[in-house]
């Protein structure tokens, strides 16, 4: 992957790009996306940012390791979110 804008310069952020994959009832809400996005979200602020319900319990990986919800995401990573929600 390569950067996306130019140079860091005052009151400027880097944006890198990162690749947001919905899994299981997750689907139901999002489809798959590529992201432009500043170097300073995690996968939590991606939730924030997106509108899901509260009530789904989620947990995140990325590239293909469970990460925790406030890690900082690089460029190039590719973010799955998996609700924990089961029924019987």
């Amino acid at each position: 992957m390569e950067w996306v804008s130019r140079q860091r310069g005052p009151g400027r952020r880097l944006e890198m790009k990162i690749f947001l994959v919905p899994v299981g009832i997750m689907k139901k809400y999002m489809m798959e996306l590529e992201l432009e996005i500043d170097e300073t979200l995690t996968p939590e602020s991606l939730m924030e940012k997106y509108i899901f319900p509260d009530k789904l319990k989620t947990v995140y990986f990325v590239n293909g390791k469970r990460t925790d919800p406030d890690s900082k995401l690089k460029d190039g990573d590719v973010v799955k979110i998996v609700s924990t929600f089961a029924g019987g």
